[in-house]
């Protein structure tokens, strides 16, 4: 490798190591933070009379909002240094990707989210039904497998949402309480159980749409936007 593909590899080995560290966190916060916030939700702050900041308060809240972030963020950063190892081709399909992909994350950290919830899950599951027909039959019909390699951006970007949907699932069952058979602790818990289902779907819809983008036919590539 000669010095100058060093120097470009550089910031894509840094946001792939920055992405492996947060999943790491993000899978060790099982053990290190959640017992604590379990211990919170159900006991409140321990010095919630006394007058001044609760350090212990602080601290906990810091590492507890980092946890729940450090997927995202992490799943963020990866999916980044795989945009950036596509080149120049990909440069104004990457700011897009990083707007939406940091608006979504924003948007994500809303405890609740507004309904009619009935109505969103029938709206995004006839979408969702509509991009699978879509990626399967555009690949049934052409013998394309999720579309030519120009289209690696798009696919990129669909793992990215298909990663985060199948982190939320995970958090449906241990945080959201839905393994928990006790009738209370359902009920407790059932505004994040519906905010984190909401959001599963949405994520589900976004990467299903992303696949089939990248399943239909590349247009003439023009500069900095790859595939499109």
């Amino acid at each position: 490798m000669t010095f100058a593909a060093q120097v470009r590899a550089r910031p894509k080995c840094a946001w792939l190591a920055a992405g492996l560290i947060l999943l790491a966190y993000a899978a060790l916060g099982n053990w290190l933070v959640l017992p604590g916030y379990r211990r919170f939700l159900a006991h409140g702050p321990s010095s919630a009379g006394d007058s001044g900041p609760d350090l212990a308060l602080v601290w906990g809240a810091s590492r507890t909002i980092l946890w729940m972030l450090s997927f995202h963020l992490g799943a963020f950063c990866m999916a980044w240094a795989a945009l950036q190892a596509t080149g120049d081709r990909a440069r104004t399909f990457r700011r897009g990707f990083a707007i939406g992909a940091l608006v979504w994350i924003g948007l994500w950290t809303i405890p609740v989210l507004p309904g009619p919830y009935a109505a969103m899950f029938a709206g995004l599951g006839v979408v969702i039904l509509l991009m699978i027909a879509t990626v399967f039959g555009r690949a049934a019909l052409t013998g394309e497998a999720f579309g030519d390699a120009s289209r690696g951006p798009w696919r990129i970007a669909s793992a990215f949402f298909f990663a985060l949907a199948t982190w939320d699932m995970c958090g449906l069952g241990s945080v959201g309480g839905i393994l928990h058979p006790d009738a209370a602790a359902r009920v407790t818990s059932q505004s994040l159980v519906v905010a984190q289902t909401s959001k599963l779907i949405v994520e589900l819809a976004m990467a299903w749409a992303l696949l089939a983008l990248a399943a239909l036919p590349a247009r003439p590539a023009r500069p900095g936007w790859a595939g499109r």
